[in-house]
């Protein structure tokens, strides 16, 4: 096939098909480049699977890592990492779209379709101002993030000033795109647990690069629409999607917390041994980095299998739709958990905040969540199959955790990701693929059908029972 031929093909791809191109280009761009010996320290390459595992981990702003960040790879290799983090947060056709307004190019109707998949959109009306505000919102946290948290080191360590401030860019960096890696060392943040200002930074950072850009982009819109409004009244006129966000964030990260800080209270492996405020400080800490950041402050290895449960569910349900983060999102566990209510009260439509919503929001939620559920169950039991004869130790809950860490695109590990078999390997980078760009996006890719009745077909209606 020559040239042209190529060229029409890849303009007939959908958006989810662009979209999966994309992260896959950034990923073998990556790879290659990790693989070469100027990326790591004294010029040894690193295996092609290696290098391949870690560009995925990082453009799906994951966090899993086969080596440890600060001791395997030079300055030009964090530099990728950091280069990976960041587009792959942001979106490939974001990062496009922000250079050809530099340049002062047009933007084309189909990169407007793919900024509107990729962002998962109704609308294809202000996909080019979202793509900005996404850019400009990502700079600002980031910034302000790196600031804060260069004063932090430089301040509550012995790490000289240079030092502070590219650390403070690198975490600053990782923790909006809810990446979670870290470069402190091979504990990672467990020496600044009891640090005040680190652990809240870092914990603001998170949660900002989880809420979704289009819920920032409406916050500084009404900000700058309602200058003489209260704050109550601003959020009152939030509309449902940005409601819905807050409402769920806010009750995942404390009920996250109050159950961690319940479960792990007198283990001495995790907060035993910690005063009452670290306690607290960790168990809220834990709850905020498993909205698919990664970051830890206690050794995940050493939790309780409840709390390694109560960890898998928080990991699956994730950030919000058009974040940084990965999951289900947290609007789609509002839909149905909204519905179930709805349910209970006897009434038949979907309600939520006083507003009634759309049918098919629900098989919407309800695919995203199966999907989800789906990607995570199958690559645990092939987890299972690859690693019989792994010699490190490790339980089926271990390996549940592993999944929903990578399907999440969390980043903590109870342990054993180092370890992992080559066909393990295999399987955490494929989960940890599907889930930065759902289930769901996938299967709309590989189907080339945006909507499941295009083909005009109805079929006859009969009830089965349910319950």
């Amino acid at each position: 096939m020559g040239k042209d031929g190529k060229l029409k093909r890849i303009a007939r791809l959908t958006p989810p098909q662009a979209i999966m191109a994309g992260f896959a280009l950034m990923i073998c761009v990556g790879a290659v480049l990790l693989c070469l010996p100027i990326s790591s320290k004294g010029g040894e390459r690193v295996k092609f699977l290696d290098a391949l595992f870690t560009a995925t981990s990082a453009n799906c702003v994951t966090g899993l890592v086969i080596v440890n960040t600060s001791e395997r790879w030079s300055w030009f290799g964090k530099i990728v990492i950091l280069a990976l983090i960041q587009f792959g947060a942001l979106g490939f056709m974001t990062v496009i779209t922000v250079v050809m307004l530099a340049a002062r190019r047009p933007i084309t109707l189909r990169g407007r379709q793919v900024i509107q998949a990729s962002f998962n959109q109704d609308s294809i009306g202000g996909m080019v101002k979202l793509a900005k505000d996404a850019a400009v919102i990502t700079l600002l946290f980031e910034s302000a993030g790196a600031a804060l948290l260069a004063v932090s080191f430089y301040s509550g360590s012995n790490m000289p000033f240079i030092e502070s401030v590219y650390q403070g860019i690198f975490h600053s960096i990782s923790a909006f795109c809810n990446a979670g890696f870290d470069n402190i060392g091979s504990d990672g943040l467990i020496p600044f647990q009891d640090s005040v200002p680190v652990n809240l930074i870092i914990m603001a950072l998170i949660v900002s690069g989880g809420i979704g850009f289009t819920v920032w982009s409406e916050a500084a819109m009404l900000a700058r629409a309602t200058r003489r409004w209260s704050l109550r009244s601003r959020a009152a006129h939030l509309s449902l999607h940005g409601k819905m966000v807050f409402f769920f964030t806010g009750i995942l990260i404390l009920s996250g917390a109050a159950l961690f800080a319940l479960l792990e209270w007198s283990n001495p492996d995790t907060l035993g041994n910690l005063p009452a405020r670290g306690k607290f400080m960790a168990a809220l800490f834990q709850s905020v980095t498993l909205r698919t950041a990664g970051f830890n402050t206690i050794a995940q290895d050493a939790l309780t299998e409840a709390s390694q449960f109560i960890s898998c569910i928080l990991m699956m349900i994730g950030g919000s739709s058009a974040s940084a983060a990965g999951g289900m999102k947290t609007a789609t566990v509002g839909v149905i958990v909204f519905s179930m209510v709805s349910a209970l009260k006897g009434r038949r439509g979907l309600e939520a905040f006083g507003r009634s919503l759309p049918p098919d929001l629900l098989q919407k939620a309800l695919t995203v969540a199966a999907a989800m559920m789906t990607v995570v169950l199958t690559s645990t039991l092939l987890l299972y199959f690859t690693e019989m004869s792994n010699p490190f130790p490790h339980t089926f809950m271990d390996l549940l955790f592993e999944s929903c860490s990578a399907a999440g695109t969390v980043g903590v590990s109870a342990g054993i990701t180092p370890y992992l078999s080559s066909a393990g390997k295999i399987v955490v980078i494929i989960c940890m693929y599907l889930g930065r760009l759902s289930p769901v996006t996938v299967a709309v890719a590989l189907t080339a059908k945006l909507d499941a009745g295009a083909d005009g077909i109805s079929l006859p209606m009969e009830r089965v029972i349910i319950g």
